[in-house]
């Protein structure tokens, strides 16, 4: 009886609470006016006066919205962050902030509709501000339950500040949500980020807003500030002017016609404060801005204040355009297809502001054209919507960075991606590194991605990928057809080559690894012990530190083929050194850990290494032969070599070898366009260098 007598005091208490809570600012994230879709809104509130913002390097879209909202669902849209921290870095430092003045309230109550993707970190952390610069956790982290494919399904989050008696009636309140490690959210777990259902977190995963809203108890006999309704962000041209945007003021205590308003431009090159015209009357008034001749942007604030000296604000964006502006171009994924094979019809929007979308040209190049001729970049398509078709050259793999540029005469925009040309329907991964020298990400177009350590470290250098221990970026690319999933009796397999520059330090240390989230499987390690002097072994590892000795020893500037093998069932890795059939010999890790789903391969840089490597021809798939060339028959055949006056003929036998050349007999060979036995070659001109290769 007792209990049941308490619960319902509980129950009467909350329900006086929440009668007396009158709503301060409020954000739906809804374009103003609507425009029926939910991939189009605003951060600027729906109701009442502050500011919204990203922090910690996050980006954002517009998303379907919370059916909590009350807006249509046709126009009914979420804030969707991205772009958050890499794996064990920048622990609550990205997210979102939101500024609201509470004076005049008490009791504050903060709620939200939170959606998170199955890659993004499940824990969160409310921090409040009494000063608008410093602050503080609250003292439960939020955290999501559950990842759903409906894309309106948010888990509702309140968090009360009735406790915190300094977030009351201060003008400089202010509160971030922010991403946080698992182990500072609930004292226990991994030092970095955790998903909702044991997915690999991903700095691509979303966090999703929608229907903010904080409330507070009105303050008996305060002079509360006036209102200021919101006005929607505008974009104009050099030297015109907006419309005369209209906007209503108000107050409590004042009649509207003794409320004074101001303005503000936070970049006055662009538009000036005596640009900006304030009119009308009452609580209805009106704002027009005039730009000059610079191009650019700037924050127009608009204050009002009351007799009584309490004011209150709202902002909203002037962009101004130059007289022609570039057209635009979606961005286009990494795609790929089998060689010998076109590519499907791959689609992207084009726009331009002051041009009919289908008075735009598109145009196409390649950054190898070897193996993608900027001709075999076929366009379709009308309109906005266009599409590219890919055809590689016959009988060649590798990745081509494809440019699709945009033109509207004048101005032009482009979008690159990676076209991975795969040598047969088991490799799941296949790049040669022909990209020019500096970061593997950029270079790659992103085929490659951020791991962890410091983004873009990773360089690639005359064809390879250089892995040293003065660097911290470790980077990773991801299996097609992945993530791989225990009980599916998967084994993948994977070769590279290797040259270690220099020699590596006694202790073992990792740099080439399958990996799952946090977790690396197939580790493939180097080091000193029980080597001879001027050489280094390799070992292996399932996933943990206890090694297992590859036989033999190893030189440096020597090029290795390296080859392992990850039963992901098993959790079990071999490896082998140079092998030509699956049965050479080769050793078993021995070391236990628990079997992981797979879904990308990566290398690790760290200062434990003590050596710096060049990795060349990295080849994933799901058998020996797919990722070891030749391993399925093909055997070395020798190149004939006939003079005649003024020319060289090369010819050869098997026509799964194709010719390559380079200037110097170390430097990096490329295909020949086009070469088929015999082949011609004049003797005039600079020295080349010959050789076969299998495809």
């Amino acid at each position: 009886m007792k209990m049941f007598l308490h619960l319902t005091v509980l129950l009467w208490t909350c329900t006086v609470l929440t009668l007396n809570a009158a709503s301060i600012a409020q954000w739906n994230f809804e374009s103003n006016p609507p425009d029926g879709s939910p991939s189009t809104g605003t951060n600027t509130p729906s109701g009442g006066i502050g500011t919204a913002f990203l922090i910690g390097g996050t980006t954002a879209t517009w998303a379907t919205g919370s059916t909590n909202d009350p807006a249509s669902s046709a126009d009914d849209s979420g804030w969707n962050t991205k772009s958050y921290p890499p794996s064990d870095t920048g622990n609550k430092t990205a997210g979102v902030q939101f500024n609201v003045s509470t004076l005049a309230y008490s009791n504050i109550v903060i709620r939200w509709d939170l959606k998170v993707s199955a890659t993004a970190s499940r824990y969160c952390r409310l921090q409040y501000s009494t000063d608008g610069s410093t602050f503080i956790d609250y003292p439960t982290p939020n955290a999501a339950q559950v990842v759903s494919a409906t894309s309106s399904y948010y888990e509702a989050q309140t968090n009360s500040l009735a406790a915190f008696a300094g977030v009351n009636n201060n003008a400089n309140f202010a509160f971030r949500i922010v991403s946080e490690f698992e182990n500072t959210a609930i004292g226990s777990g991994i030092n970095g980020y955790v998903t909702t259902e044991g997915n690999d977190y991903s700095t691509a995963g979303t966090i999703r807003f929608d229907f903010v809203v904080i409330s507070g108890t009105p303050i008996p006999g305060a002079n509360t500030p006036p209102s200021i309704s919101t006005v929607s962000n505008q974009t104009v041209r050099v030297n015109q002017s907006t419309a005369a945007l209209p906007f209503t003021v108000g107050d409590a205590e004042d009649l509207a016609a003794s409320l004074a308003v101001t303005n503000a431009s936070s970049n006055p090159g662009v538009i000036s404060v005596g640009n900006i015209h304030l009119a009308g009357s009452g609580a209805s008034r009106t704002v027009m801005a005039s730009a000059g001749a610079q191009t650019g942007s700037s924050i127009i604030t608009l204050y009002v204040t009351d007799t009584g000296g309490r004011s209150n604000s709202t902002t909203f964006s002037v962009t101004v355009l130059p007289v022609n502006t570039a057209p635009v171009i979606s961005s286009i994924s990494p795609t790929n297809t089998l060689a010998n094979q076109a590519t499907p019809a791959l689609a992207f929007t084009v726009n331009d502001l002051e041009m009919p979308a289908g008075n735009l040209t598109v145009s196409g190049s390649s950054g190898n054209q070897a193996l993608v001729p900027n001709g075999n970049i076929i366009f379709g398509g009308s309109g906005s919507d266009r599409t590219a078709t890919i055809t590689p050259i016959n009988g060649l793999s590798g990745v081509a960075l494809i440019t699709v540029t945009v033109s509207d005469g004048t101005n032009s925009a482009s979008s690159i991606f990676p076209l991975m040309v795969l040598p047969s329907a088991d490799v799941l991964f296949y790049d040669t590194f022909t990209y020019a020298n500096g970061s593997l990400l950029t270079n790659s177009a992103f085929l490659w991605a951020n791991r962890s350590g410091t983004s873009g470290e990773c360089q690639t250098m005359n064809g390879t990928v250089q892995i040293t221990d003065s660097q911290s970026e470790d980077v990773s690319a991801s299996l097609i057809g992945g993530p791989y999933t225990r009980s599916n009796s998967t084994v993948l397999y994977a070769s590279f080559k290797m040259k270690a520059l220099n020699l590596a330090k006694d202790t073992p240390a990792y740099f080439a690894h399958f990996s799952s989230g946090n977790a690396n499987r197939a580790r493939v390690f180097m080091g000193l012990n029980n080597a001879a002097p001027g050489a280094f072994r390799l070992s292996v590892a399932n996933g943990s530190g206890s090694t297992t000795l590859l036989p033999g020893e190893l030189l440096t500037n020597v090029t290795y083929l390296i080859v392992t093998r990850y039963d992901v069932d098993n959790a079990s890795t071999t490896l082998w050194l140079n092998p030509a059939t699956e049965s050479d010999p080769n050793v078993s890790a021995i070391d236990s850990v628990t079997a992981v789903t797979i879904s990308s391969y990566g290398f690790r840089q760290d200062s434990t290494l003590g050596t710096t490597l060049l990795v060349d021809d990295l080849r994933v798939g799901r058998t020996f032969s797919a990722v070891v060339p030749g391993a399925g028959g093909t055997s070395p055949i020798p190149l004939y070599v006939e003079r005649r006056p003024g020319q060289v003929v090369l010819s050869w036998t098997d026509p799964a070898f194709v010719l390559q050349s380079a200037s110097a007999a170390s430097g990096i060979f490329t295909n020949v366009i086009g070469a088929a036995s015999p082949f011609t070659n004049g003797t005039a001109g600079a020295t080349k260098f010959f050789r076969l290769k299998a495809n």
